[in-house]
C-alpha cells in the first residue's frame, strides 16, 4: 500500500471502496435496514426531525405509541431521549428519500479526513493514504457506517475538529467549533473531549479562542432546544428524564461512582453479574479492560495491530500535536469510565471508543510507516477479519431473526397504502411509525399492537379504517413477517404494560414484569423506596368525557403483605378536579387478585389516572366496564 502513494486518484478509490463496502453491509449483514433498538430509534427521531418536529404528535390513546427510548413531551407529543445531533443529519437522508445511503457518505467523508489529519501531521502522502487505507478496511466503521447509530457521525467530526484546530487560521477556529458544537449535540461527553482536545491545539490567541467560541453555539443550541422541547427545560437530559420514569433503582443512569448506579430493567443481568456491590473503582477498571478487549480488534481487525497505535505515538512523541491527539485518545477512554454499562455488541464493538478510530488510524499509520510495515499489516487486517472479526459481524446478522423488525416491502406487497397497521414490536414500530402520517383514511399510520382496549380506542380516534396487524415471529432461528386484516373489539381492559413509561413516579420505581396469572402474563411492577414505605404512578386517564364507569383493577399481591391501593382521578379542566377510590388488598400468597371499586366519574377533558399503593405489588390491568368512549 505505501508502495502505491504516488498514484493519482488512489484516495478517490479508497473512499468509494468505503462507501461500497458500508453500502454492501447494510444489504449483507442489516439485511436492507436498521436492527438493534437504539438504531431504530435514531431512525424514528430523525424522520420525526425531517417533518420538523423534535416532539411529535401522536392520536390518543399515547399508550398505542409509547414505549421504549420514547418520553412524553407534552399532551399527545412523544420525543426520542437521544440527543439530537445524529438524527438532524439522518435527517437529510428522509429529505432525500434514501436515508441509508448516508452511512456510506460518511464512510467516504471519513476515509477523506482520516487522510487530512494524517497529511496535516506529516506531510507525507503515503502516511494519510495508509490511514485510509485502514479506516477502509477498518470492519467497526463499516458497521458504523451502515446501521443507524450515531458513531459513524461521531468519529467524523471529531477527526474533523481536530483536524480543523490544528490550521493556524481564524475561519479554522470557527470550522473547528461548529463541528465540535455538532459533536456535543450528537454524543456529549466525546464532544466534550474534542472541545479540550482543541483548545490544546488551537493557537491560543484570544480572539482564535472567541471564533472557536463562537462556532460552538449552533449546536449547543441545538442541544439545548431539542432538550426544552422533550423536558420542558433547556438544561435537563432526555435520558436521564427517562430513566427516571421507565427504570430502577432511582438516579439507576449516571456517571459516577456508589450504589444504586446500574439500571436493572434495561441492563438488570449486567447488572446482576458485574455490580453487586455497587460501581467502585474496581468495577470502572474491569469495565474500561473489557472495552479495551473488544476495541482492541475493532481499530483494525487485528487485535496485533492495536498495540501499534501507543508505538506510533511515541515515535512522534516530539511532535505535541501528535501527544496532544495520544493523550485525546485516552482522555476519551477515561472520560466514559464513570458509566457502568460497557455498551459493547456484536458488529458495533466497543461503541463508546469507536469516535476514537480515524484518530487511531493515524497514530497505526505513524507506526506503520516508520517500520515500513505496511506491506504485513494490511493482509494481517484483512486476514483479521476472515479469522476472527468476522463472527460478530455474522453473529449481528442472524440475531433476532435474522432480518428488521418492519420492511415497508411487506406492505407494498399487499397492495396496502392506507390505514391502520398494528405493530407488536419496539423495534417495528420505530421502523414503521412516520410522524407525518396521522390520517388513517390516506395513509399508513402504524400503531403499536397491545391486543386490549388500546387498539379499539384508537382505530375508533382514527375513524375506524381499514386495520392490519403486522406479526414479527419466530421460525428457530429465522424471522419472517405475517400481514393480515385486523379489526380491534371493543373491549374495556387497559393492559397495564402498555401505559409504560409513565406520565410520573414518585417514591420507587416501576418496571415491565411477567407473572403467570396475570392477563397476557404480563404487568407493571412497583416497587417502593423502602420496605415500610408506598409509591405512587401516574398514566394518561382513559376517559375524555364526563362519564360514570365501573371501575376494576388487576393486582398481583406480594406474598405475606396487605397492600392499600387508592385510585384518583385527576382531570386537566374544571380547577383540576380529583376523585379518589380506595381498597385494600389483605395479605396472602402471591396471586392475582380482582378489585371492583365501583361506579365512578371521569373528569371531562384529557386527564391522569394515579395509582398509589402501600407495598409492593404487580398492576395487571385497569378494566371499564363501559369501555371507551366512541364520541
Amino acid at each position: 500500500m505505501l508502495g502505491l502513494a504516488g498514484r493519482p486518484g488512489l484516495l478517490l478509490l479508497i473512499s468509494g471502496s468505503a462507501a461500497l463496502l458500508s453500502a454492501g453491509y447494510v444489504h449483507y449483514y442489516l439485511r436492507g435496514g436498521p436492527r438493534i433498538i437504539d438504531a431504530t430509534s435514531y431512525y424514528l427521531q430523525a424522520r420525526a426531525m425531517a417533518h420538523g418536529y423534535f416532539a411529535f404528535p401522536v392520536p390518543e390513546p399515547l399508550g398505542s405509541f409509547n414505549g421504549r427510548f420514547l418520553l412524553e413531551s407534552a399532551p399527545r407529543s412523544l420525543s426520542v431521549i437521544f440527543p439530537p445531533g445524529y438524527a438532524a443529519f439522518l435527517s437529510i437522508g428522509f429529505l432525500l428519500h434514501a436515508p441509508l445511503a448516508m452511512g456510506p457518505l460518511l464512510a467516504a467523508l471519513l476515509a477523506w479526513a482520516t487522510y487530512g489529519l494524517a497529511y496535516e501531521l506529516t506531510r507525507r502522502r503515503e502516511v494519510a493514504l495508509s490511514a485510509a487505507a485502514l479506516s477502509m478496511l477498518c470492519a467497526a466503521l463499516r458497521y458504523h457506517t451502515a446501521d443507524t447509530m450515531s458513531h459513524g457521525l461521531s468519529a467524523l467530526l471529531l477527526c474533523t475538529g481536530t483536524l480543523a484546530a490544528l490550521r493556524a487560521q481564524g475561519r479554522s477556529a470557527v470550522q473547528s467549533g461548529l463541528v465540535l458544537g455538532l459533536l456535543c449535540a450528537t454524543r456529549p461527553v466525546s464532544g466534550a473531549v474534542g472541545v479540550a482536545l482543541a483548545i490544546w491545539l488551537l493557537d491560543r490567541r484570544a480572539h482564535r479562542l472567541l471564533w472557536f467560541a463562537a462556532g460552538l453555539v449552533p449546536g449547543l443550541a441545538l442541544l439545548a432546544f431539542y432538550q426544552r422541547a422533550a423536558t420542558g427545560s433547556y438544561w435537563a437530559s432526555t435520558q436521564l428524564a427517562y430513566y427516571a420514569l421507565a427504570d430502577g433503582p432511582p438516579d439507576c443512569f449516571r456517571y459516577g461512582f456508589g450504589r444504586g448506579i446500574g439500571c436493572l430493567f434495561e441492563h438488570g443481568d449486567y447488572v446482576r453479574a458485574r455490580l453487586a456491590n455497587g460501581y467502585g473503582l474496581g468495577e470502572a477498571v474491569s469495565v474500561t479492560v473489557r472495552r479495551l478487549a473488544v476495541h482492541s480488534i475493532d481499530i483494525a481487525n487485528a487485535a496485533p495491530l492495536a498495540l501499534l497505535c501507543p508505538v506510533g505515538a511515541w515515535h512522534a512523541r516530539a511532535d505535541r500535536r501528535v501527544r496532544a491527539i495520544f493523550v485525546g485518545c485516552l482522555g476519551l477512554m477515561l472520560a466514559y469510565a464513570p458509566f457502568y454499562f460497557d455498551a459493547s455488541y456484536p458488529g458495533g464493538g466497543a461503541r463508546l471508543f469507536a469516535d476514537l478510530l480515524p484518530l487511531e488510524h493515524v497514530l497505526l499509520a505513524l507506526a506503520l510507516a516508520r517500520f515500513d510495515w505496511g506491506a504485513l499489516a494490511f493482509p494481517l487486517s484483512l486476514a483479521g477479519f476472515a479469522l476472527h472479526a468476522s463472527f460478530a459481524h455474522r453473529a449481528l446478522a442472524e440475531r433476532d431473526g435474522g432480518r428488521p423488525m418492519f420492511e415497508p416491502g411487506e406492505l407494498a406487497r399487499a397492495g396496502i397504502d392506507r390505514g391502520l397497521v398494528f405493530i407488536d414490536t419496539d423495534h417495528g414500530f420505530n421502523l414503521g411509525h412516520d410522524p407525518g402520517q396521522l390520517d388513517a383514511q390516506h395513509q399508513v399510520v402504524v400503531a403499536r399492537y397491545e391486543h386490549d382496549a388500546h387498539d379499539f380506542w384508537v382505530w375508533e380516534r382514527l375513524g375506524r379504517p381499514a386495520s392490519y396487524r403486522y406479526s414479527y415471529l419466530m421460525t428457530g432461528a429465522r424471522g419472517h413477517a405475517e400481514l393480515a386484516p385486523y379489526t380491534p373489539s371493543n373491549r374495556s381492559r387497559f393492559e397495564a404494560e402498555a401505559e409504560w413509561p409513565p406520565l410520573a413516579v414518585r417514591g420507587g420505581y416501576i418496571t415491565p414484569d411477567f407473572y403467570p396469572c396475570a392477563s397476557g402474563g404480563r404487568g407493571l411492577r412497583l416497587h417502593p423506596s423502602g420496605p415500610e414505605s408506598g409509591m405512587s404512578v401516574s398514566w394518561p386517564s382513559p376517559a375524555f368525557r364526563p362519564t360514570s364507569q365501573r371501575l376494576r383493577l388487576g393486582w398481583v399481591r406480594e406474598p405475606g403483605r396487605a397492600a392499600r391501593l387508592t385510585v384518583s382521578l385527576i382531570g386537566a379542566q374544571d380547577g383540576g378536579q380529583t376523585q379518589s377510590v380506595s381498597a385494600l388488598v389483605p395479605a396472602g400468597p402471591a396471586d392475582c387478585v380482582a378489585l371492583d371499586f365501583g361506579m365512578v366519574r371521569f373528569p371531562s377533558g384529557p386527564g391522569q389516572v394515579r395509582l398509589e399503593s402501600s407495598a409492593p405489588g404487580l398492576l395487571d390491568y385497569i378494566e371499564l366496564e363501559s369501555g371507551p368512549p366512541t364520541e
